[in-house]
Order: C-alpha cells, then sequence, then structure tokens
C-alpha cells in the first residue's frame, strides 16, 4: 500500500503530543535533500512557526475564515464566536472542534512563500547574458516557484508521514492581509502561496475523519472521473 494512501486533512493536532524541533529540521533538511528544483535553484522560502507562535495562528485563522464568509455577521456565527468561547473558558486545545480550517493551529506551520533564487555564481554570468526570465535574484514569475513549492509539499509529505506524523494543507490564506501584518513577511517580494501543517493527528479525532470523508461524497465534493482527467492524444 501507498504511504499516500494513509493521508488525509488532518482538522485537529496533537497539542499534548508534540514533535520536538529537532524533528522538524530532521524532516525538513531530508526533504531539502531529495526536492527536485530547476538548476537546483530552489525560488522559494519556507517560514517555520512553531508551537509557540500561537498569536500569528490565530490570526491566519482569523483570515481564513474571512475568505470563507466575508460577511462579518456570519463569520462570527459559524467560526469566530464558537473560539472566542473556547478563549473565554480556557478550553484546553486538546478538547477543541474549531470549524473551518482549525488546522492552522497545528504545532508546527510552514508557510510556502516564492522569491528571487539565492545567486548561483556558476549560473549568474549565463543568465545575465542570455536575459533570461529565471535569472537569479533578478527577476522572479510565479510559475515555476510554485510548481516547486508543490513539489516540495509532495517529498515532505511522504517524509513526515513515514515518521507517523501528519500534514495538512491551506491554500486560503487572505495572503496579502497576512503580508501586511508581519515585518518578516514583508521583506519578500511576493505573498505566501500555501501553509502546511505539521504534528500528530489527535487520538479522539478518528470517527470525524471518517464522517468528513462520507460528508464530502455526499455533497459531491469528490474528484473528477478519470477519464475526465486523462486524455490521450
Amino acid at each position: 500500500m501507498s504511504i499516500f494512501e494513509t493521508r488525509h486533512q488532518t482538522r485537529y493536532f496533537d497539542h499534548e503530543k508534540i514533535p520536538s524541533k529537532e524533528l522538524i529540521e530532521k524532516l525538513l533538511h531530508k526533504t531539502h535533500e531529495l526536492v527536485p528544483s530547476k538548476q537546483n535553484l530552489m525560488p522559494y522560502v519556507v517560514k517555520i512557526l512553531g508551537p509557540e507562535h500561537t498569536e500569528i495562528k490565530m490570526y491566519m485563522y482569523e483570515l481564513a475564515c474571512e475568505v470563507e464568509y466575508p460577511d462579518l455577521n456570519l463569520r462570527n456565527k459559524y467560526r469566530l464566536d464558537k473560539i472566542k468561547q473556547y478563549e473565554d473558558n480556557n478550553v484546553s486545545h486538546n478538547k477543541r472542534f474549531q470549524h473551518g480550517n482549525s488546522q492552522l493551529f497545528a504545532p508546527y506551520i510552514l508557510l510556502l512563500v516564492p522569491r528571487k533564487p539565492i545567486k548561483n555564481p556558476k549560473l549568474s554570468k549565463t543568465y545575465e547574458e542570455r536575459g533570461l526570465a529565471s535569472f537569479d535574484g533578478k527577476k522572479l514569475t510565479s510559475k515555476t516557484p510554485n510548481v516547486e513549492i508543490g513539489m516540495f509539499s509532495v517529498i515532505l509529505t511522504s517524509v513526515c508521514i513515514e515518521e507517523g506524523l501528519s500534514i495538512s494543507y491551506t491554500s486560503c490564506l487572505n495572503p496579502i492581509k497576512l503580508t501586511e501584518k508581519y515585518d518578516w513577511l514583508k521583506k519578500e517580494s511576493t505573498t505566501p502561496t500555501l501553509a502546511l501543517s505539521l504534528g500528530y493527528q489527535r487520538p479522539d479525532t478518528e470517527d470525524k475523519v471518517i464522517k468528513r470523508k462520507i460528508n464530502h461524497i455526499l455533497k459531491g465534493v469528490v474528484k473528477p472521473e478519470k477519464h475526465q482527467t486523462f486524455e490521450w492524444i
């Protein structure tokens, strides 16, 4: 069985059993070694938020809720009021069942941001002479970085699963507002493309995973038919 057959979008992460920083770095370094990259330029940066960055994660969740529900009244009703109740009553994270993109409260959040490649002296002279769009440190198009961000995410997913960790993806980040808030994002020339959530799945949520899969099927949230995806020419 492929390791990817065990993967699902984990919504609730364990906040009592948290992977060590050393383990996360080990997984990131292994991914760095394995991931393919055009001319090894790796035109993106990975911003890492650890367990201590609770305020940033709360803000990211609020922004994701804004993407889901632009209307503030609906946003409060279906998302934020419940969070406020948890906060007011000091409910521990392992007892919370937030709706929406609750994976943004995971112990570790990785923000993947396209960026101009770090200068590669062996290639820069040739690139400059040819005026290539991917010239190190001078030009940046989103196409290649975002493709490579996808490849990085797949490789990291396989590495995490091998170590028993869960990983989830979030793209509705409201990236412009997120970038405007923090200087460590402002210094990049573009906004984040994707957030990855890492940690161990809460042991009491397996039934919710099954129910969510069933609900998706009932709601028609399914992939296109294979013949609609693959076209022989």
